[in-house]
């Protein structure tokens, strides 16, 4: 019954709007999108934190009273293509991009109405209460989760068709181009833009391990290097916008990303807090921003976390499984944004300032690990959640396990009330050890710098010789390092 409801629904919405949107009044147009666009992903994003006991299909097992050998493909797909939805529809809104508009049209609709079709299977896994013990998801009512499941469903269909009926936005089948951006960017999209169950639920655990200095640690770093080598060189000699959608839509995939961990339950320590967590919400914010300043501290910080993760991934045996998925995935794209965003130059290059701005922003960010932390760990045992480990310096026992000289500081602690305890030496001790880290890896973003400049001179130098002798104007383009938005030069 839903979902002839929605797609009545979204029928009547179309034809509203393309009564309205007519003449003088489609001005307003582009507004309402945006507007609705924002509340689509706001729905996806609350969601997250809703019940749905798919999560628990994908480890295979028992659901319902039935044993599944494997799991439920069917869904799997669906639910990876309509998770697509809020970022594709989002760049095509805000960007007003053709690639975008046409695969939200030719690619995400098509998966929205397959969703809405099997609708009831949805609510099927949104309301099971076989797995209500363990899944910390908010349990709601029948008739409320279908509502906003509904709500979700009309948006997702409403936005691309407006795009059709109102923006007049049809696929140029004549246009070779166009055709070439479409087939290329669908896989990368996908990949992108995958939820963090796919593997598991596809391929299972499987016995491939990423640990530290194994085969697939080397893997996977390799696989992140290659990343950034091929959206750079594909991505160098583009216009600014084109580099900087690029950066936006890894940005708010990354976002999607993180918060679809909260289909495992949401706790006080999976709060975006720790370092790499945060950096799924500040890239969104600095690319919205352009602040430099902001840039500059989430560079450094981020980037050296992430080093530190994946020379020493907290991971266990089993590649494809939820949380090792999340961790690789995370990891890979918090050092891929960044790296892309410094590349492309989407950000003027760092000087001196970067320094400072990498003391007060880091600073700021440990007082508030250190206090926040400090303050629940001290109430975990009245509140009843687990305690927390904001930046790791918290975790002794785990701390050691990778600095076993700093061993002697656990005897060293201050304890207040009765309740909170603080490790000055210790917590010292990482703040400045992290610091130092970033100060390095400033000072060889420096030597980068400069063997960039000496590229870019000596390919510049190639250029014009060939022009001078051949006296043809070369295919190549002239490359400059300099600070801007437009510094690629014919």
């Amino acid at each position: 019954m839903e979902r002839y409801i929605i797609f009545i629904l979204t029928a009547i919405f179309s034809l509203i709007c393309w009564l309205v949107f007519r003449g003088e009044r489609k001005k307003y147009f582009a507004i309402t999108m945006k507007i609705l666009a924002i509340v689509y992903i706001a729905v996806i994003f609350f969601r997250y934190i809703l019940s749905d006991q798919f999560i628990w299909v994908i480890n295979k097992g028992t659901y319902n009273g039935k044993y599944y050998e494997e799991t439920d493909l069917l869904q799997t797909i669906l639910r990876w293509g309509h998770h697509l939805s809020s970022v594709v529809i989002v760049m095509a809104v805000f960007f007003n991009s053709r690639l975008f508009k046409n695969i939200a049209i030719y690619i995400v609709l098509p998966f929205t109405v397959l969703t809405t079709v099997f609708f009831p299977d949805f609510m099927a896994y949104f309301m099971d209460e076989v797995f209500v013990d363990v899944s910390r998801g908010i349990h709601t009512a029948y008739w409320f989760r279908s509502i906003y499941f509904s709500l979700e469903l009309i948006l997702g269909l409403l936005l691309p068709i407006l795009f059709v009926v109102v923006d007049k936005h049809y696929f140029n089948i004549k246009d070779k181009q166009e055709w070439k951006n479409f087939l290329i960017c669908i896989p990368f999209i996908f990949l992108a833009g995958m939820p963090v169950y796919v593997p598991q639920s596809l391929f299972g655990y499987t016995q491939f391990t990423t640990s530290a200095l194994t085969k697939g640690n080397f893997v996977w770093i390799a696989i992140t290097l290659a990343e950034i080598a091929i959206l750079f060189f594909v991505f160098r000699f583009k216009d600014y916008r084109a580099r900087y959608m690029l950066c936006m839509f890894l940005a708010l995939s990354l976002f999607m990303h993180y918060n679809s961990m909260y289909l495992m339950g949401f706790s006080i320590a999976r709060l975006p807090v720790q370092l790499c967590n945060l950096a799924s919400y500040f890239f969104v914010l600095v690319l919205l921003l352009k602040k430099k300043q902001f840039f500059n501290f989430i560079f450094l910080a981020n980037i050296v976390g992430t080093l530190i993760a994946m020379v020493a991934p907290d991971t266990d045996g089993g590649f494809g499984g939820f949380w090792n998925m999340h961790f690789l995935i995370e990891h890979m794209q918090v050092l891929v944004i960044p790296m892309l965003c410094m590349l492309l130059r989407i950000f003027p290059r760092m000087d001196k300032n970067a320094i400072k701005h990498l003391i007060i922003g880091f600073s700021i960010y440990f007082a508030f690990c250190w206090v926040s932390g400090t303050i629940l760990n001290g109430f975990a045992d009245v509140g009843g959640y687990g305690k927390v480990n904001f930046f790791y310096i918290f975790d002794l026992g785990k701390a050691f396990d990778y600095f076993p000289f700093l061993s002697f500081t656990k005897e060293i602690y201050i304890k207040l009330f009765d309740r909170f305890y603080i490790w000055p030496v210790f917590q010292l001790a990482i703040y400045l050890g992290f610091l130092g880290l970033c100060l390095g890896f400033y000072w060889l973003m420096m030597q980068f710098y400069k063997m960039l400049d000496d590229h870019y001179e000596l390919r510049n130098a190639r250029i014009k010789l060939y022009e001078k002798i051949t006296g043809k104007k070369s295919k190549a383009k002239l490359f400059y390092g300099d600070e801007g938005e437009d510094n690629v030069r014919d």
